[in-house]
């Protein structure tokens, strides 16, 4: 009786929901967050001195439309106030001479799992910017050197086997170099570890191969990952990875990201795509509470209520008691998504609630599904003005983008540096041209930190050259140029995280850029992949810091 009796109720909220949108918040976040620009002004009047930066000498792309390229900006109070040449100098700003190097707004990847990363066991360790078996083994000593001696290092997610000449992880001989026990994990599946996590996994139960490799496929991979879940992760070791996984993406110049949730486990899980949905941001919330992330991010919620199950058992809840676009400018809530759940039944009580709705397609059938599912919901509750996203779509129509596109849609692109083709396929997409070119909002995401890398530069990298990172051609004639990949992981991203005082260097919005170790517009194409940030600033803060720039201190 008493489940009989929750049924019923969840029917009737979720049919008050969607008849109703009684729990609406309204449709859009606070504009463009330009309202804060008065005050900062009053601000920066009443302040003797205000925190005003000077980038001088630099190529700084400003992706504010017109392709303008500038060689100084000022930022005043965590803002950029003007950009040009020959600023007047200012005896309270400190210089930055940035020698003549590539400059670019703060990347935004639109759609990963950077909470994922965030909540791995062991003193996790992101390895998506090295391409040598020896890099790698150099990284882990050098991570090693800052880890307490028996402490697990990891990477679980953020590595391929298709970035080495070997295409393997490394394995037990060379990563006994580091004096740590190590576990890998990789994005395309398999996992190796040295000889000293090899004693520890299979004193509890898995098997590990002579060369280090976890035996037994996905069935021993989820063991092993379940088991370091289970005795390595706390409140405290949680909140060192979620801080670790943002300062390491400051350095590859991701200064926003926007996460698209996990599979829900209430327990530790031995799944790589899986976490507890509702503890997994405490880590994250703990930053933002003290002040203390590295980076920006958007968080949204993954549901997945069957299709038939009118009720909606977890997605009703969420919109009964949350709200889109809550938070402030370092940590922030968003929509539904990766996967709205509940069919058609759940994207009519989204749309009837305001909120964002985002689903992935992985072929054309799931495309064309996705597209006609929200025609029906459409016709009822107009779409256009909530900014709804369907990501990943390698494989499209025009008729079926236009017809999306005619509802206000948007498209999410990216996601495939690792991907592979076999020999006389076709194409493996998206047709990034042929998007472009229609003019639907389009955007970058990477779709990684579980089954693919993050690390934007891999990404762009196919984009621009349509071969993956072991060089083989897998999307050819639908390549972009490097400045059209630049504006759909900067300013183009404004729309899908709905914020227009990011993505670009213009006066009024918020002072995130990067500066970059090569002048990745003119590099070779086969140095892209290699490019990272020598200095990152986020808000006006430095963030992230190489080294290589003179940064003068502040007050």
């Amino acid at each position: 009786m008493r489940a009989a009796s929750m049924r019923g109720a969840r029917t009737i909220l979720a049919g008050a929901l969607i008849a109703f949108g009684a729990f609406a918040v309204g449709a859009a976040p606070g504009g463009n967050g330009k309202g804060n620009d008065k005050s900062n002004e009053k601000a920066g009047k009443k302040n003797e001195r205000p925190d005003a930066l000077l980038i001088v000498n630099g190529k700084i792309h400003t992706m504010d439309g017109t392709d303008r390229i500038v060689n100084e900006v000022l930022v005043m109070n965590g803002r950029f106030v003007e950009m040009g040449k020959n600023i007047p100098r200012n005896d309270k700003a400190r210089v930055i001479d940035v020698g003549g190097r590539t400059v670019i707004p703060g990347i935004i990847d639109a759609h990963n799992h950077i909470v994922l990363v965030g909540n791995r066991p062991g003193w996790h360790t992101g390895m998506e910017h090295v391409f040598t078996i020896a890099e790698a083994v150099a990284a882990y000593q050098a991570r090693a050197a800052t880890v307490p001696a028996g402490e697990f290092v990891t990477t679980i997610g953020p590595i391929a086997a298709m970035q080495f000449p070997e295409q393997r992880l490394p394995n037990l001989s060379e990563l006994d170099a580091v004096p740590r026990p190590v576990y890998i994990q990789a994005a395309q599946g398999g996992a190796s570890t040295n000889s000293a996590g090899k004693a520890w996994l299979q004193a509890r139960g898995v098997t590990v191969a002579d060369n280090g490799t976890v035996a037994g496929g996905a069935a021993g991979t989820t063991l092993a990952l379940r088991l370091l879940r289970e005795q390595l992760l706390t409140p405290a070791t949680r909140q060192r990875s979620a801080t670790d996984a943002l300062q390491y993406y400051n350095t590859l110049g991701i200064t926003t990201h926007r996460d698209a949730g996990a599979f829900h486990s209430e327990l530790p899980s031995g799944g790589i795509a899986n976490e507890n949905v509702y503890t997994m941001h405490r880590p994250f919330l703990a930053l933002d509470r003290a002040k203390e992330l590295p980076s920006r991010i958007r968080v949204d919620f993954l549901h997945q209520d069957a299709a038939n199950d009118i009720t909606l058992p977890t997605l009703s809840d969420r919109l009964r008691n949350s709200f889109p676009f809550f938070g402030n400018d370092w940590m922030r809530t968003g929509g539904i998504g990766e996967f709205t759940g509940g069919g058609v039944p759940g994207l009519r009580a989204i749309a009837a609630n305001g909120w964002r709705g985002e689903d992935h397609t992985l072929n054309l059938t799931a495309f064309n599904q996705q597209v006609t599912d929200r025609e029906i919901v459409n016709a009822e509750i107009p779409l256009n003005g909530l900014r709804w996203i369907l990501s990943h779509v390698p494989q499209t129509t025009d008729s079926l983008v236009n017809r999306w596109k005619a509802m206000g849609g948007g498209l999410l692109v990216g996601w495939g540096p690792t991907r592979t083709r076999a020999a006389g396929a076709p194409a493996i997409g998206p047709v990034y041209r042929t998007l472009f070119d229609n003019g639907i909002p389009l955007g970058y995401h990477s779709d990684g930190g579980d089954i693919t890398v993050i690390n934007p530069w891999l990404n762009f990298y196919t984009m621009i050259t349509g071969r993956n990172l072991r060089g083989d051609l897998v999307n050819d004639n639908q390549v972009l140029t490097r400045q059209e990949t630049m504006w759909l992981a900067t300013a183009a991203n404004k729309w899908f995280i709905w914020e227009d005082d990011v993505g670009s260097i213009e006066p009024g919005n918020h002072a995130d850029f990067v500066v970059l170790d090569r002048d990745f517009f003119t590099i070779p194409d086969a140095q892209i992949p290699r490019v990272q940030s020598v200095l990152t600033v986020i808000g006006g803060k430095v963030k992230y810091d190489a080294g290589v720039v003179q940064v003068p201190k502040g007050d």
